[in-house]
């Protein structure tokens, strides 16, 4: 038993550490930093054209998707390389292809 709940404890650990090393080039659309950083993980979702998420209503604004991109979370990775106007446009972008939950 304190094996498992060692390995647990370690895996969770490490999952929220994780981090991606993407970089998005100079001045790419918020469009070209989602698909290089993130459709990997976030498919569209099925019956739902072209929406990526589902957020709550209070979890549906830019700052949100801004520190959930920045600082990750148990199943995202953190992405530390995206700032500035990239962040910005990422987040945009990402909210526009929201569904409310």
């Amino acid at each position: 038993m304190k094996t498992l709940l060692l390995a647990v404890a370690t895996s969770t650990l490490l999952l929220a550490g994780c981090s991606k090393d993407f970089a998005p080039e100079t001045g790419a659309s918020g469009e070209d930093i989602f698909k290089n950083a993130c459709l990997d993980c976030h498919k569209a979702i099925e019956g739902k054209d072209n929406i990526h998420y589902e957020l709550t209503s209070e979890n549906k604004n830019v700052d949100y998707i801004a520190s959930k991109i920045t600082e990750g979370s148990l199943m995202m990775p953190k992405f530390p390389n995206i700032t500035g106007d990239s962040l910005k446009a990422v987040s945009l972008y990402a909210l526009e292809h929201s569904g409310d939950k």
